[in-house]
């Protein structure tokens, strides 16, 4: 049985609060503490929810903590805070706690079910899924999905923002197959408040720091183009993905499936609000 047990390590009632409603409603008991637990006693921990204040006064003691750890009220362009992400320690980040994706980040590390955009999405949305083979196919994919976005209502700049990242999503997708074989499955929905997109492929080649890499390039250098000396590899192109989406969401099977998971608002667009990647663990 997967541990359902979660620690929130905060001095903030408020942040405690609201964590305790977002983990309770995920299935977890809930626990608080002032500090960091004991690395003896995190066996059973499904997720450690930490706030940046905690994130901060913990220094090199946040490396030892052995569950997955999603700091809540942080701000990416803290260099600490990509820090701890390029090194693994730190695999999700959520901006502000009560934003729903905390919910469902602790339901996914307690349950290990990874996968499936629809879990970002309000029970009855319809999700549409088209198989990718060719580039012919890719650019049609781009056109059939934003042709559904501007149906739905979506703004020009929120349709604008899909496009480049189903793009940039399928052009990696594509070119990631040793084999010569381009295969990819694009998928989509909506619950009437978010949008979301996901581009899969059958390799699971992508890891934490090539994800985390590109958010720190993306920062630092604002998504300008690669030189001809750098390898694709991959992950290419994710740096321009974290600039136009509310959330982005990388699960990873290693060596059998990557699923990138892109979450757009349509009322209000706004910077990227969480970050998340899961590896799912061998059996």
């Amino acid at each position: 049985m997967r541990p359902r047990r979660a620690i929130c390590v905060s001095r903030d009632d408020g942040v405690r609060r609201v964590v305790t409603g977002a983990l309770t409603a995920a299935g977890l008991l809930v626990e608080h503490a002032d500090r960091l637990p004991p690395t003896d006693g995190q066996e059973d921990l499904a997720v450690v929810v930490v706030d940046r204040a905690t994130r901060q006064g913990a220094g090199e003691s946040l490396r030892d903590v052995t569950a997955p750890v999603v700091v809540v009220g942080d701000d990416l362009d803290d260099d600490g805070l990509i820090t701890l992400m390029l090194e693994a320690p730190v695999s999700h980040h959520v901006e502000d706690p009560g934003d729903r994706t905390l919910g469902v980040a602790s339901e996914k590390l307690a349950t290990g079910d990874l996968f499936g955009l629809e879990k970002y999405l309000k029970p009855g949305a319809t999700v549409a899924e088209r198989a990718i083979r060719s580039e012919s196919e890719r650019r049609h994919a781009v056109d059939e999905v934003c042709a559904w976005a501007e149906a739905i209502g979506a703004r020009r700049s929120v349709v604008h923002r899909m496009t480049t990242v189903i793009d940039e999503l399928l052009m990696n997708a594509l070119r990631e197959g040793e084999d010569g074989a381009k295969r990819a499955t694009v998928r989509w929905g909506t619950d009437g408040a978010t949008v979301a997109i996901s581009v899969g492929d059958a390799f699971g080649a992508l890891q934490q720091r090539d994800v985390i890499g590109h958010v720190r390039r993306a920062r630092t250098e604002r998504g300008r183009p690669r030189s001809s000396d750098e390898s694709d590899g991959a992950g290419l192109g994710l740096y321009l993905v974290l600039a136009n989406v509310a959330s982005l969401i990388v699960n990873v099977a290693p060596g059998e499936q990557t699923e990138v998971v892109c979450l757009f608002d349509l009322a209000a667009p706004t910077g990227v609000r969480s970050l998340h990647v899961f590896q799912q663990r061998a059996s």
